[in-house]
């Protein structure tokens, strides 16, 4: 787990002993590569894991036997551009544009962004668009002129970081054009967890409750939980670091709920544009009785 705003909830029930009321002890751990999480999860080495549901969706699909437990964070992304370039939609992208996307030079990113641009009246293809690898650093790839646009961007980080550094930028939302909603965080458990020790998965998912929601009540007081704990988050830049944990806190969704329905559309989706290797059901993604 990356020590970042979006992480408060899970310092914070730890902090407060919410996991060890629960008769469990939270050793933290962040992976050296970002997708490598669900396989970590599905061999043994974790016993949960955050995610996003464009990422959890294909991997369940290629046989990666992990579900999705719980929703903790629901925020707005898409694609950040550069207000001055006159684009109105991303139909006004031109063939050549140059996106950064994590996994670049892979198709995902690609192929979501070039089917927004159809969805706005647009002909650009996967093939017109020129892959960027920057990783995550999308504001930078702006900035420094390597990229034209970047995915997936979200409104709580690189709007808030792109305006914070005087450059402005825009977010043309996934909803806005076609795009099922899954700008979410999840937290996931292997289908052997699920089924061998359920009780374990509930109190994990119970003492995480308790942090989401003190994370929601207490405000700038769980922010400290995080930084007395990793003072290294804001030590670069601290005004920032404070308008990224404001602009998060809203996000939160303190039931943990699962969209099902979100689920269903981003299924078909990935089917369509071949995000996914076949078919999956959406039973076999989602564990929805633990929250």
């Amino acid at each position: 787990m990356v020590p970042e705003p979006r992480s408060r909830p899970f310092f914070v029930a730890d902090e407060r002993g919410y996991y060890a009321e629960e008769d469990l002890a939270i050793e933290f751990w962040e992976p050296e590569e970002h997708y490598d999480t669900l396989e970590a999860l599905a061999d043994g080495e974790l016993d949960f894991a955050i995610t996003e549901p464009i990422h959890l969706v294909p991997d369940r699909a290629a046989g990666v036997p992990v579900q999705g437990i719980a929703t903790f964070l629901h925020t707005q992304g898409g694609i950040q551009y550069p207000t001055d370039r006159g684009w109105e939609s991303p139909a006004d992208m031109p063939p050549g544009v140059r996106l950064n996307y994590p996994g670049a030079p892979g198709e995902g990113g690609r192929k979501m962004v070039a089917y927004m641009a159809q969805q706005a009246g647009g002909d650009l293809t996967a093939d017109d668009i020129e892959p960027v690898d920057q990783g995550f650093y999308h504001t930078d790839a702006l900035l420094d002129g390597a990229a034209d646009a970047a995915f997936l961007a979200f409104h709580n980080f690189e709007i808030v970081e792109s305006r914070h550094r005087g450059f402005d930028a825009g977010l043309w939302e996934l909803a806005e054009y076609g795009v099922p909603d899954f700008n979410r965080l999840v937290l996931t458990a292997s289908d052997e967890k699920i089924e061998a020790v359920p009780e374990q998965v509930q109190r994990f998912v119970r003492a995480t409750r308790r942090g989401v929601a003190d994370t929601v009540d207490a405000g700038r007081e769980a922010a400290e939980a995080l930084f007395e704990r990793h003072p290294e988050i804001r030590a670069e830049d601290p005004e920032l670091m404070e308008k990224i944990t404001e602009a998060t806190l809203s996000r939160f969704t303190p039931d943990l709920t699962q969209d099902r329905a979100m689920y269903e559309e981003l299924i078909e989706f990935c089917a369509e544009l071949e995000l996914s290797q076949g078919p999956v059901d959406v039973d076999d993604v989602l564990a929805e009785e633990f929250a």
